[in-house]
């Protein structure tokens, strides 16, 4: 199992750049996951709310029914004394696919992760969820100038 969700959380590290239309997104709903055991209910609560406040700082309006849904995933392994940790920050919607048929489903359009190995893991995952976000409200104030 282990090996698996290693070899999952390398594949995924090996993106290119892609890019990613974030024209006209303004309302957002949070999907908050983690499967991190350094992470009680307390330190889940102050993560969401550091996302809640970066997203209605930079203008996201939070909580609107049918809004975009902005997407924090947070795994995390001990191996030895240190914690493998990989988190995800994506940008979910309701897409329509052109193919065949226009064929309507869910999408990621806009999708950054980071994996790393750490002996002060809340720490670290404070601060690169931190940058994840900060990341995707640059790339979308750089798409909406």
């Amino acid at each position: 199992m282990k090996k698996l969700f290693l070899a999952f959380l390398l594949s995924s590290s090996l993106n290119c750049a892609s890019l990613y239309t974030l024209d006209n997104v303004h309302s957002l709903n949070l999907y908050f996951a983690s499967e991190a055991d350094f992470l009680d209910q307390d330190k889940k609560a102050t993560l969401k709310n550091m996302v809640t406040e970066k997203l209605t700082k930079a203008g996201f309006a939070l909580g609107e029914t049918d809004a975009s849904i902005f997407v924090v995933k947070i795994d995390a392994i001990k191996i030895q004394e240190t914690q493998a940790i990989h988190i995800e920050v994506g940008l979910g919607e309701e897409v329509i696919a052109k193919r065949k048929e226009k064929i309507q489903t869910f999408a990621y359009t806009y999708l950054e992760n980071k994996f790393i190995k750490t002996q002060d893991p809340y720490t670290q995952t404070v601060t690169l969820l931190g940058t994840l976000v900060d990341a995707f409200i640059k790339a979308h104030k750089e798409d909406n100038e």
